[in-house]
């Protein structure tokens, strides 16, 4: 049964050129395909065609879409590209064994923005979440000012009001950065919907409702700050709470490292020469994943190649790696140099190096 790897990733802004390197490796990789298709969605329909420069010839050559599909296939090997508004889906089947991890990479790399490191922490559908994020808030910034308003002052009313713009502000532009938008023309830029500028009209709601009811309270003395009761504890208790918290707290984190181990590798032996063969292993992994095992010249290390070597090994069902036997290139150069040995896992966990010494 052929192999098949799915990808998921968060909504973003791609733009021409990182689009024209993703036509160029589905040529690549299916040179003799006769099953390619092109698809943009535009106002007027779905454009449909094996040639991308006549599918943006019917779609009146827009200068940004936010929906488009690419599909190839040649033989048993497959490859899938959707891009919608809040979701960009990859998917790679078939071929040669080692094919639909390393082309889904290959996509996720030419993909790859600045805040990758981050896009990996938080979920793929972050524009879906943030969407409805955008509506609680929204019902509580005018909860809170009008609670505010009516039992503390406007003093209180105007800050929450402040507190609740920042907060659906904060939320409006991560929503629009995890929005799928693909610039077809170098000059292009992301357009302003209808719907994102009546949510920017939405964030004012807030103030304006706190200068209706707090505004003719400004022009007159709040009142007279209130005299704690004789007797009162309530600062001393505070006091030991705060403490008490940050034990508990500490604690608890240390009970999560325990359950969480840190991936971590070793090299054996440590130090070998050039042409010789090292055995890798590893613990605190993802159990049945695949990792990716790359050679990169260290210092005083200089490799035949510009591009690091890599390897690919599967991480068994105990989160192990190896014993995993991997041969330096006989052109590495020079002696005492090192080289890194970096593990990088799929998913959200970090990559993980260690040093190789040459003799």
């Amino acid at each position: 049964m052929a192999r098949e790897v799915p990808r998921e990733l968060s909504g973003r802004t791609i733009r021409k050129d990182q689009l024209e390197d993703l036509v160029e490796v589905v040529e690549r990789e299916f040179p003799s395909s006769s099953e390619r298709m092109f698809s943009i969605a535009g106002e007027d329909g779905v454009h449909k065609d094996i040639s991308f420069e006549t599918v943006m010839k019917a779609a009146g050559r827009p200068a940004v879409v936010d929906n488009l599909t690419i599909s190839d296939r040649d033989g048993d090997k497959s490859f899938t590209f959707e891009a919608k508004r809040g979701l960009i889906k990859i998917k790679a089947e078939g071929g040669e064994r080692h094919f639909p991890v390393g082309f889904c990479e290959e996509v996720q790399g030419i993909l790859r923005t600045r805040t990758s490191r981050l896009r990996r922490i938080l979920p793929a559908r972050m524009r879906f979440l943030t969407h409805w994020c955008l509506a609680v808030e929204a019902v509580m910034a005018l909860t809170a000012i009008l609670t505010t308003s009516l039992l503390v002052g406007w003093v209180a009313a105007v800050s929450a009001a402040c507190a609740s713009v920042a907060a659906l502000l904060i939320t409006w532009i991560t929503r629009r950065h995890f929005t799928t938008y693909i610039l077809l023309k170098d000059d292009a830029r992301e357009p302003w919907k209808r719907t994102e500028k009546l949510a920017l009209i939405g964030m004012s709601v807030p103030v304006i409702v706190a200068l209706i009811v707090n505004g003719p309270n400004w022009f007159k003395d709040d009142g007279a700050p209130v005299t704690p009761k004789s007797g009162s504890t309530g600062h001393s208790s505070s006091g030991r709470s705060g403490p008490t918290a940050s034990r508990a707290a500490a604690s608890a984190l240390s009970r999560d490292t325990e359950r969480s181990p840190l991936p971590k590798i070793t090299v054996k032996p440590a130090v070998g020469a050039a042409g010789e063969p090292f055995v890798l292993t590893g613990t605190g992994f993802k159990p049945g994943a695949d990792v990716w095992v790359k050679l990169v010249a260290g210092p005083g290390t200089a490799l035949s190649t510009d591009k690091a070597e890599r390897h690919l090994v599967r991480v068994n069902d105990k989160g192990e790696i190896g014993p995993e036997k991997i041969t330096v290139g006989s052109g590495v150069c020079c002696s005492r140099g090192a080289i890194r040995v970096v593990v990088d896992p799929e998913g959200k966990m970090a990559a993980v190096e260690t040093t190789y010494k040459l003799k």
